[in-house]
C-alpha cells in the first residue's frame, strides 16, 4: 500500500466507493473526519489497492493501548471486507508496528467469521442511533404520541412566531453565538471546542453543496439550527442539532422539520451517539432507534 495525505481527490474517491456500500456509520462523512480534533485529518493518509480503500491517521489524545496508526474499517464491498482486512494486518505485521483497526460494524464482523483474527466491542457509548427516515418525518403511530404532542403545542404557541428556514451566510455568526450561549457552564471543555469547530466546518461545506443546515427563528431572533449530510451511501447524518430550551417543544419540532425538509428517500438517519451522557441516552431512545451501529476493534 502506498499511502498519502488525504486531499480533496482522495474524498472524490472515498465518495464513489461509499456509494457502492451500504455503509451506515459515520466515519466516512468529510465533515465528521475534518472536524473532530481526534481525527488529526491535515495529516490523515489514504491508500487505494484494487476495489479497496484504506485511511489512516495517528488519533489526537490516543486511542487506548494503540501504538503507531489507527485504520478506519477499509471501504469496500461486503464480499471483499475479509481479503481488505487481512491485507491491512498483513501490511501492519510486516513493518513489525502496534497497530488497530477501530469501528468495524457488526456486518464486517460477521464477514470475518473463521479468519482467525479476534474483534473485540468497544466502548457502547460510542454506539450509533439509526432510526426509519419515515418515523421521524411523521411521528405516526402510538409510540410517537408524545412526540406529536410536543410539535404541534410549540407550532400552536409560536403560530405566526416562527420561521424554520434554510441557513444562509448571514446566519452564520447568530449560529456560532447559540451555540456558544448553549455551551455556557457546561464541563467537557474539549469536546465543546471539537463541536463548535465542526459546526464552523460545516456551515462552510454548506456552500459547497457537501452539508446542509436549517435555522429556526421566533420573533426574528435565532433560536435553534440543525446541521446535516446524507453520505455517498444514502445514510443522513445529523451533525449538530441545538436549540433554547427556554421555548416549549423547540428540539421536537425542529427534528421534524428537519426530517420533513431533508430526509425524504434516505434508507437510514444517524442521530450518532451517547456519549454515554444520561440525558442524551433517554433523548435518543425516545425517538425509537431502528438499530444501533456497533463498533469494533482489532488490535494488530
Amino acid at each position: 500500500m502506498n499511502f498519502e495525505r488525504v486531499d480533496e481527490r482522495a474524498e472524490e474517491e472515498i465518495r464513489k466507493m461509499l456509494a457502492l456500500t451500504s455503509y451506515e456509520g459515520s466515519e466516512f462523512s468529510e465533515l465528521y473526519r475534518r472536524g473532530w480534533h481526534f481525527y488529526d485529518y491535515s495529516h490523515m493518509q489514504w491508500a487505494k489497492c484494487g476495489e479497496s480503500i484504506f485511511i489512516r491517521f495517528k488519533p489526537k489524545g490516543g486511542f487506548g493501548d494503540c501504538e503507531n496508526f489507527v485504520y478506519l474499517p477499509p471501504l469496500t464491498k461486503i464480499e471483499n471486507v475479509r481479503a481488505a482486512v487481512e491485507q491491512v494486518v498483513a501490511f501492519v505485521k510486516e513493518r513489525g508496528e502496534h497497530a488497530c483497526i477501530m469501528a468495524l460494524p457488526q456486518e464486517y464482523v460477521d464477514a470475518l467469521s473463521g479468519s482467525g483474527l479476534d474483534t473485540e466491542n468497544s466502548n457502547p457509548d460510542f454506539e450509533e442511533y439509526l432510526y426509519s427516515p419515515e418515523d421521524l418525518i411523521t411521528l405516526a403511530g402510538k409510540k410517537f404520541h408524545g412526540k406529536r404532542n410536543h410539535v404541534a403545542r410549540f407550532c400552536k404557541t409560536y403560530e405566526g412566531r416562527y420561521v424554520f428556514r434554510p441557513y444562509t451566510a448571514a446566519d452564520k455568526q447568530g449560529l456560532l453565538d447559540l451555540y456558544a450561549k448553549w455551551s455556557e457552564g457546561k464541563e467537557d471543555e474539549g469536546t465543546l471546542m471539537d463541536e463548535f469547530h465542526l459546526l464552523a466546518l460545516g456551515l462552510q461545506m454548506t456552500h459547497e453543496g457537501k452539508t446542509f443546515a436549517d435555522v429556526m427563528e421566533i420573533d426574528g431572533e435565532i433560536v435553534g439550527f440543525a446541521l446535516g449530510e446524507i453520505t455517498a451511501s444514502n445514510v443522513a447524518i445529523v451533525h449538530i442539532e441545538k436549540g433554547e430550551t427556554r421555548f416549549d417543544g423547540i428540539y421536537a419540532a425542529i427534528n421534524k422539520m428537519f426530517a420533513e425538509r431533508h430526509y425524504q428517500g434516505v434508507r437510514l438517519v444517524n442521530r450518532q451517539e451517547d456519549m454515554g451522557l444520561e440525558g442524551l441516552r433517554k433523548s435518543k431512545l425516545s425517538y425509537r432507534p431502528v438499530k444501533m451501529v456497533k463498533k469494533y476493534v482489532i488490535r494488530i
